[in-house]
């Protein structure tokens, strides 16, 4: 197995340090009244056995038990496990939440475990899909990645983080205490990896992007503001290189649910100029500091590519793209 352990070192992603937690009771303070007492029980009593057993449940799904997190081999949990969607990541990562919620997270499980001397915050964030967990993925990893057993893609960096992707879920592992190593890393994401839903396969998706000149790992996919253009929206993107090394940016506009590959070009060519070449219509446009970006309908997807010099150049890498 090969880990890879790059990234800054101390960087801890948008971990905030101090969990929420939720307390039930408490161990000060006076008891309830007597009457208080009584009126509970009378009301208990009054109850129907659905009814509690509806409130039964409840507690329960409420309180630690109740929540399902991966029982990791070789790890102890050490305390209860927050549980928060869309609406409320925010409050355990503030800011970060805005990008997860632009890859549509269904929700975020978060428990600290613990094996002897090294304590740490894993997130396990469902994603709904695989195409989302590997666009968040691809946004927050550093460079260097490797495959694991059970898992999709996986990268340690130590001495503070490990992030790793399988089917629609997305983990990350920060450090509380101590410091991560490769090898500690690896061990541990490959048992959080046995215990995750989905297959150890990239998006299918991923299949539009060319082979030919792209290069490895460095695929993505962005759901807004690719290339800073707003009208450029869920685009899977990669590096290519050219006969003479040169490197630059090839990607697919993939169509949001219920629109076709014909409206999203429609929309496109009521935006960016158009040209003629050998009966085709091609579409471009100057982005600045990326030079000259360009678009080709094919029966199965729209093709981009950008940072070309001039129209020459831009059309020789569409037609690279493309055949």
């Amino acid at each position: 197995m090969r880990v890879y352990g790059r990234g800054p070192a101390g960087q801890r992603g948008a971990w905030t340090g101090d969990s929420p937690s939720s307390k039930w009771g408490s161990t000060t303070g006076a008891a309830p009244p007597p009457r208080a007492w009584r009126l509970g029980v009378y009301a208990t009593k009054r109850m129907s056995p659905l009814t509690v057993l509806i409130l039964v449940a409840l507690f329960l799904s409420c309180s630690e038990g109740g929540v399902d997190f991966p029982q990791v081999e070789g790890w102890t949990r050490t305390g209860d496990v927050r549980v928060y969607d869309a609406d409320t990541l925010w409050e355990y990562i503030d800011g970060a939440a805005e990008l997860f919620v632009e890859y549509d997270v269904q929700t975020c499980r978060t428990a600290d475990l613990a094996s002897e001397d090294l304590v740490v915050t894993v997130d396990i964030y469902d994603m709904g899909t695989p195409l989302n967990a590997f666009g968040i993925f691809s946004r927050e990893r550093p460079e260097g990645g490797a495959p694991l057993p059970e898992a999709t893609e996986a990268v340690v960096s130590p001495p503070y983080q490990a992030l790793l992707l399988k089917g629609g879920t997305y983990a990350k592992v920060n450090v509380v205490e101590g410091e991560l190593t490769a090898a500690t890393g690896g061990a541990l994401l490959e048992a959080i990896a046995r215990t995750l839903p989905g297959e150890a396969a990239y998006p299918s998706q991923l299949e539009l992007l060319p082979q030919e000149g792209r290069v490895a790992g460095s695929e993505g996919y962005q759901t807004q503001g690719f290339l800073g253009l707003s009208e450029l929206t869920h685009c899977l993107y990669a590096e290519y290189s050219d006969e003479g090394g040169q490197r630059w940016q090839g990607f697919v506009v993939l169509p949001e649910a219920g629109s076709s590959l014909d409206s999203v070009w429609d929309g496109l060519a009521g935006e960016w100029e158009s040209l003629e070449h050998d009966g085709e219509t091609l579409l471009h446009r100057e982005i600045p500091y990326r030079g000259l970006a360009g678009l080709r309908r094919t029966p199965q997807a729209i093709l981009g590519v950008s940072d070309a010099a001039d129209q020459a150049e831009l059309i020789h890498r569409l037609e690279r793209l493309t055949t």
